[in-house]
């Protein structure tokens, strides 16, 4: 799978600039939205499944893509001796494992007993045929094959576990293997014009040549998958390409994924502009008094030419403290951490003559090393804004950014070009498969901090904190949120005196339409800036109890920079150094979730998993029981007064999408019991309609004591008739006195809070609104 910098395309540095800038465009798209022309790069052991024939009877093979004439002819079972032979290790005696042999014996196996099925073998070789495995004859096309990644958890040296294994370096929730595509291998010529191929062979002649994916009915992939899910190893799940699909815009509902995809779009483009005026000073000339030579990233790419990976070149490099020559592409890692990161001078690190002025299509030795660790660089660094702006649509795998890339299809379009071939971005995985050793650009001796090197010392350590987090959105905060809160506090107050429960407010945002300025990405009618953190925050501090509340109680409300609250969980107990505050050794962190609908399992992805949480911390998630509506909320909402609140409902319109069709009467009630924040702005989109009365009600059931107060914070109240009252935010309790009215009752819990002064634009609206307050017992 091909870099940016080596698609056909690139041709120069600027190439890449418009390649990354053209990225956020694409995101948009409908192939990327449907998930058709993109796909997470899980790290896995690569396979080629294809048919071949053998005995008179279809069979599946693996095919490696190597040059061996036993790959081009296919390895099946029989075959898999001879493929990979038993070798002795002369030392020991024993027998060395046998490479890949394991996982291709059990995939076979996997396919060839859903053939051998006499319910699945007739659709089965028509899926293959409409695949282009098997041609319209019924005769093998050997050219093709299916693209596989087999993820298996075993034969790694766990730090801490050594029963708990794996075999990969990104540590997955469970094995799985994973259908990506279908591929073909064929004759190409690229832009510099070698040609390789791989042909059919005869016995025992070799050749090489690329495989590329092709143009697949992706229907009759994922039926296959189906049919053979029942016939895979015990312990492994079978995923489809759908399911490795990588979605932007986060997890939010559907009525409000176009605002989001909108506002991380908006982003993605700023943070990729903003990468490419980063900083990098790189070191041109010998001697210690030789300032290095710094341009932007854009800058840097606007001098590169691009170039083949050979023919290699010389480096000298301390190897035991004496100086050695190695052979080694231009495009080598420890080149490119040499001159970005180890500030070694480029003479002293190439084999050439003093660096020159770049010639196109004549370049030195130090320039393609320069300009080499240029092309690794952009890839690193813009890859990582790339990844950081999707999200996985398998929940338990976490964030994209903690995977080894993202894969985008051939076709994509970029400044006057348009992409050739797939290519994959990695980020940080372009220069450690570890996810980066050197991440970030920060200077290797941070790392030290994992394992220092010190005099043995015993000391008594203070003991860990106990913390909860709460992430959410909460645009606006329900009684829903509060009941959560509450009950994370009194269980931290429980286990640890000293703990704290952080409540982490994110922030959805989108770009408006007209002045591109950044608002809410959770608009609404009457609100259509939508929701503020601070105004979240303030609604809040309004309903939760005075005495939970730091610096008297242990909740400490937060704003995240993140537009997804879990991305501020992630970033709390992640093992990378991050801005903010984070989790230490000895820290017991407890995720929040509601025991409804198997919330907690969007924690699986964390759960004493070493990628994402930090050493010596322990994370665990306790879900708690979640404040419901009660019967009188179903009632009303289902009322014949409520009709054209209820036709749009987001939690219903949810569920009918998710069980396509009509919810039955008997499962209503359940699916109205969630408090939801969407329903609660959707519901107050109706205050200023006709429909003003039952929706201040139905809205007690989301804020109850506090509605008044908060639709005085937001601004809101309703119309009556044809005029509109005015509610203005932020002003003292004072008695109204001009209305003929009293005060308005806006204690909260123990403490005296703020409440509003309704202005009065027109007499008989502001008299209305008094009445109707005064029936409904907030106002006295």
């Amino acid at each position: 799978m091909r870099h940016p910098h080596d698609l056909n395309e690139v041709e120069e540095g600027a190439d890449v600039v418009n390649l990354f800038r053209a990225i956020p465009a694409y995101l948009k798209t409908k192939e990327f939205q449907g998930g058709a022309s993109s796909s997470l790069k899980v790290d896995g052991s690569n396979n080629g499944l294809k048919v071949v024939v053998r005995n008179g009877n279809y069979t599946f093979a693996v095919d490696r893509g190597t040059q061996m004439a036993a790959d081009v002819a296919g390895v099946s079972l029989d075959d898999m001796d001879t493929r990979w032979p038993e070798k002795i290790d002369p030392a020991t005696g024993e027998a060395k494992p046998r490479g890949l042999m394991g996982s291709s014996i059990q995939l076979v196996t996997m396919m060839n007993e859903a053939l051998a099925d006499d319910r699945k073998r007739s659709k089965m070789v028509d899926l293959l045929k409409r695949l282009g495995l098997l041609q319209e004859d019924g005769d093998p096309d050997l050219s093709k094959f299916i693209m596989i990644e087999w993820v298996e958890r075993r034969a790694f040296d766990h730090p801490t576990n050594p029963d708990l294994g794996r075999a990969n370096v990104i540590y997955y929730p469970y094995n799985f293997i994973a259908f990506l595509g279908v591929s073909q291998f064929f004759e190409m010529t690229n832009r510099y014009g070698e040609v390789t191929r791989r042909s059919e062979l005869k016995a025992g002649e070799e050749d090489s040549g690329p495989g590329k994916p092709i143009p697949y009915d992706r229907e009759a992939l994922s039926e296959l998958v189906e049919m053979v899910k029942d016939f895979a190893p015990e312990d492994f799940k079978v995923l489809s390409p759908i399911s490795l699909r990588v979605a932007v815009g986060g997890d939010v509902p559907e009525e409000e994924q176009e605002a989001a995809v909108t506002e991380a779009v908006n982003t993605l483009a700023q943070g990729i502009d903003a990468t490419l005026q980063e900083q990098i000073p790189i070191r041109l000339h010998s001697g210690d008094d030789r300032l290095p030579t710094t341009h932007t990233l854009e800058e840097w790419l606007g001098m590169a030419e691009n170039f083949p990976y050979k023919p290699d070149i010389k480096i000298k490099q301390m190897v035991d403290g004496e100086e050695r020559i190695r052979k080694v592409s231009p495009f080598h890692k420890d080149i490119h951490k040499a001159l970005v990161y180890d500030n070694v001078a480029l003479p002293d690190l190439v084999v050439d003559t003093e660096i020159v002025e770049a010639v196109r299509g004549t370049l030195t030795p130090s320039l393609k090393a320069l300009y080499g660790a240029i092309f690794i660089e952009a890839a690193r660094r813009l890859g990582n804004t790339v990844k950081q702006s999707l999200g996985s649509s398998v929940e338990e795998f976490g964030p994209t950014v903690s995977h080894e890339g993202v894969v985008i299809d051939a076709g994509m379009k970029f400044g006057d070009k348009k992409t050739g071939h797939p290519f994959k971005i990695t980020g940080e995985f372009i220069v450690d498969a570890t996810g980066g050793a050197y991440a970030g650009g920060q200077a290797l001796e941070e790392n030290e901090d994992a394992d220092p090197v010190v005099d043995i010392e015993v000391v008594d350590e203070p003991a860990g904190k106990l913390y909860a987090l709460v992430p959410g959105s909460m645009k606006p905060p329900t009684l829903g949120h509060v009941g959560m809160i509450e009950a994370y506090s009194n269980m931290v107050s429980g286990m640890d005196p000293n703990g704290e429960v952080l409540v982490f407010v994110s922030k959805p945002t989108a770009r408006h339409p007209k002045t591109q300025e950044l608002t809410s990405a959770r608009g609404f009618p009457g609100r259509p800036e939508g929701i503020t953190q601070t105004e979240a925050i303030k609604i809040l501090r309004k309903m939760l109890p005075e005495e939970i509340l730091k610096p008297i109680g242990n909740v400490h409300l937060e704003k995240t920079r993140h537009a997804s609250p879990m991305h501020a969980v992630y970033d709390f107990v992640s093992p990378k150094n991050l801005e903010g505050k984070q989790a230490t050794a000895g820290d017991t962190v407890i995720l929040g979730a509601s025991t409804k609908g198997g919330d907690q399992e969007r924690w699986d992805s964390i759960i004493n998993n070493p990628e994402h949480v930090r050493s010596g911390v322990t994370v665990e998630s306790i879900p708690v029981d979640p404040v419901v509506h009660q019967e009188g909320y179903l009632t009303l909402i289902r009322s014949e007064a409520a009709r054209d609140i209820m036709e749009k409902l987001p939690t219903v319109a949810k569920e009918i999408k998710k069980i396509g069709g009509p919810v039955p009467d008997e499962a209503m009630a359940e699916v109205l019991s969630n408090i939801s924040a969407s329903d609660a702005r959707h519901i107050m989109g109706f205050l200023e309609t006709d429909k003003r009365e039952i929706t201040l009600q139905l809205l007690d059931a989301f804020f109850g004591e506090h509605t008044a107060a908060i639709l005085a914070e937001l601004g809101l109240s309703g119309a009556v008739g044809e005029e509109e009252v005015v509610i203005e935010p932020e002003a003292e309790l004072e008695e109204i006195s001009a209305m003929g009215a009293g005060a308005v009752a806006g204690g909260v819990g123990k403490k005296k809070k703020k409440s509003s002064i309704i202005r009065r634009e027109n007499k008989q609206t502001v008299d209305d609104v008094i009445r109707l307050l005064m029936e409904r017992g907030i106002m006295s």
